[in-house]
């Protein structure tokens, strides 16, 4: 079947997002692709942002807000987001990041000539908190990925995805999470589904938001409920030697934490980019949020 230039819907759920919001936004207006429809979702934010989505629903019928004053946690809105939306497709998309230009165009195109794919995710541009470029993720082309694969790493990175509207409905969050509901749901699809990985960029990825401490050993805490939970498509030696390797990392978290050098450990995630490279970038992400 052909969808070409289909209803892309693009949800974006967020909770007191005002620093970062507007520039999210504007790189979904700034889409080379412009066939889709944009759902805000607000957590029961207390600050601006609930304001700052509204002055861009105001001025694109493209646009619109759900905002019912609770804060129900990102597992539920990321399942009401896909209830929400309309078209073939459906890209993720988190409220503090911001798309290359080419990306829901890129990713359709791909889609569309790969039409076993289930999920699409791609490689990301790493920036700080005032929108400078720090690097690129490490990462490679991936094919069909695998459940060992799905295991041992990051196939992607959740908010740059890209799907079928349909794969999404039929496969669930786990509400239970408050985090790591993304890694959860790669581990319970991944043997029934095909997900692939691009190697380039298209998503600008702001990697000093970061858990702190704290969330780290949230996320670390839902992992391993993760593997417990799965134990048996995993297979007890899976689960005690991924739960081992989740907790020497939240350890070595931890040593850097009481340091303060968290940020070495994000560094590494990501290969420094050429001058060139990088004012390459620079000037692609400039464009979107001027």
């Amino acid at each position: 079947m052909n969808h070409k230039n289909t209803l892309v819907s693009i949800g974006i759920p967020f909770y007191n997002s005002e620093k970062y919001l507007e520039d999210t936004i504007k790189s979904v207006i700034k889409q080379s692709y412009s066939n889709w429809k944009l759902i805000l979702i607000d957590d029961g934010s207390s600050d601006s942002s609930l304001n700052i989505s509204q002055k861009f629903e105001k001025n694109d019928d493209r646009i619109s807000i759900v905002s019912d004053g609770e804060n129900l946690g990102l597992p539920k809105r990321l399942n009401q987001l896909s209830k929400l939306s309309k078209g073939y497709y459906y890209a993720r998309m988190d409220a503090d990041d911001i798309m290359h230009p080419d990306r829901i165009k890129n990713q359709v195109e791909y889609l569309e000539n790969h039409p076993e794919i289930d999920l699409l995710g791609s490689g990301l541009i790493s920036i700080d908190n005032e929108n400078n470029i720090t690097g690129i993720r490490k990462g490679r082309f991936l094919d069909n990925v695998t459940l060992q694969m799905a295991m041992k790493m990051t196939w992607c990175v959740h908010p740059t995805i890209t799907g079928k509207l349909e794969w999404f409905q039929n496969n669930p969050y786990d509400e239970d999470l408050r985090r790591a509901q993304d890694y959860e749901l790669w581990i319970r699809t991944v043997d029934k589904s095909k997900f692939v990985r691009l190697s380039e960029p298209y998503l600008f990825y702001r990697e000093a938001s970061t858990p702190s401490l704290e969330k780290y050993i949230q996320s670390t805490q839902y992992s391993l409920n993760t593997f417990r939970k799965n134990r048996k498509k995993l297979g007890m030696f899976n689960v005690i030697k991924l739960s081992i390797n989740k907790l020497l990392k939240l350890a070595v978290y931890f040593v850097f934490s009481i340091f303060g050098l968290t940020d070495k450990l994000i560094e590494r995630r990501s290969v420094k980019l050429e001058e060139k490279n990088k004012e390459f970038y620079s000037n692609i992400l400039n464009r979107v949020i001027s």
